[in-house]
């Protein structure tokens, strides 16, 4: 923060670290992160259904055509889909 600054300091969402080591705050500090972990880690629910795709992974962003544009967007949803980032 600079000097004669009338901001709030930011404060982090998991909280301050200690001075000195503390194995409780460690403890709940990876507690914390473990359940962040799990939430991001969950795929999206999605209910995306896909007909009529065929797989493109090649766009030609100067000469395109919408049908094009839709296969290749069906074609990611169909990839996290089965990567799990999607939900089926």
């Amino acid at each position: 923060m600079a000097v004669g600054s009338t901001a709030a300091p930011v404060t982090a969402p998991l909280g301050t670290a200690p001075e000195q080591y503390d194995p409780v705050f460690f403890q709940t500090l990876l507690e914390q992160l473990e359940q962040i972990h799990l939430l991001l880690a969950q795929p999206a629910q999605t209910g995306y259904v896909m007909t009529n795709v065929t797989a493109t992974r090649t766009l030609n962003a100067d000469s395109t055509s919408t049908a094009e544009l839709a296969d290749v967007l069906g074609t990611l949803i169909d990839d996290l889909k089965a990567a799990g980032r999607l939900s089926q």
